[in-house]
């Protein structure tokens, strides 16, 4: 049993359902936008069955609106805060990239080092049964772009099959009995698989493991001590998973899934993310975690997909975002053209189509709501 009292435990309940979740232990007034944020999630939370999630908005390096609604484990009603741990599952891939560019910055790395065969990074690993040419040209750009020939995410997605195989044999069992469907570079597939890669190639550049390297270049910079790959041993601050599909939350191989989808973090560290690889951008002469030149590469999508670049997805309007979805957990992390960021994330997932486009468009409503912010 946690600490709350019975009274407490009753005033969350009926605040949850009021959608009235916002600085309630404040004696002032509540702002009238903020009323109006409530009514926002709480309709939003209404229809989506939603336990808790937590929200983040960030402009010029500052924290603008930072809060928690509901519960991070309905069984024993314990409250969702701002410390609240969330898998952001596909937005690991936009730390992923970053921890990339930073190897290229660091003159270890180029864009156009193959990955495999006798000269790529990852020579160790050999196979039968795939087409050599195709194999030996993917390039580590063609995997953060998605454009590596195969391995999609759509029909037998090897991330999430043989769970009990590590990284090394998944890989080289991968190899052998997924054969590419398309010459390198000219088609894109979204591949969990691919961003697997990245991981193992930053390990093999770097000589460290993935998650240390990520810990020591990037969040150590934007000040997100608790961020670390998941289990599915749930952690000190981490919520529960409330999967609304077939497939449940805790059957996932989510450590193996570390440099694709294995991150666990809150709202502020994928918006710090987001400000702190556009802050050269957003406020010229400051220096962000990427040169202004990485960044117009890492934002550049190909002509085989304009609206997908390095570990973040583009449009002609200029923003740049990422989301992530798996069994009991949605989240979103969104930069716009005039230099907003903001990132939210939820510990459920239904499988209703527009679950994740109406988070989207959410965000997207509680941010034109706040002051002095001008959206266009």
């Amino acid at each position: 049993m946690n600490s709350l009292s019975r009274r407490n435990i009753l005033k969350i309940g009926a605040l949850w359902t009021m959608g009235s979740w916002v600085n309630r232990g404040m004696a002032n007034p509540i702002p009238p936008h903020h009323q109006e944020i409530d009514r926002f999630i709480a309709q939003y939370a209404k229809k989506y069955n939603v336990p808790g999630l937590t929200l983040c908005f960030m402009k010029d390096n500052n924290v603008v609106y930072s809060q928690a609604w509901g519960l991070a484990n309905r069984k024993r009603l314990i409250p969702t805060s701002k410390q609240s741990l969330f898998r952001i599952a596909s937005n690991s891939k936009a730390f992923t990239s970053t921890a990339i560019f930073l190897l290229i910055e660091a003159g270890k790395l180029k864009l156009t080092d193959t990955v495999f065969g006798p000269n790529g990074i990852l020579s160790q690993y050999s196979y039968t049964s795939q087409p050599q040419d195709w194999v030996t040209t993917i390039t580590v750009h063609q995997l953060l772009t998605h454009t590596g020939g195969g391995w999609g995410k759509e029909i037998n997605d090897p991330m999430f099959e043989k769970p009990h195989l590590n990284h090394h044999e998944l890989i080289q069992w991968t190899l052998n009995t997924h054969k590419l469907e398309y010459p390198p570079g000219q088609h894109y597939d979204y591949s969990n698989f691919g961003y697997c890669l990245l991981g193992r190639v930053i390990e093999q550049v770097s000589s460290q493991p993935y998650h240390t390297f990520v810990h020591q270049h990037i969040l150590s910079k934007i000040g997100s001590a608790d961020m670390r790959i998941g289990t599915n041993e749930t952690v000190p601050k981490e919520v529960t998973y409330y999967s609304q599909e077939e497939i449940k939350a805790y059957s996932m191989p989510i450590a193996r899934m570390d440099s694709h989808g294995g991150w666990i973090a809150r709202s502020e560290d994928m918006a710090q993310l987001m400000t702190q690889l556009f802050i050269p951008l957003d406020n010229p002469g400051t220096a962000g975690l990427l040169s202004k030149e990485s960044l117009a590469i890492m934002t550049q999508g190909t002509t085989a997909y304009s609206e997908y670049a390095c570990g973040l997805a583009v449009n002609s309007a200029g923003t740049a975002w990422h989301d992530g979805s798996l069994p009991g957990t949605t989240s979103i992390m969104v930069h716009t053209k005039n230099g907003h960021c903001w990132a939210g994330v939820l510990n459920t997932r239904t499988t209703t189509p527009t679950q994740i486009s109406d988070f989207d468009a959410l965000l997207w409503n509680i941010a034109s709501l706040l002051p002095n912010w001008k959206m266009d």
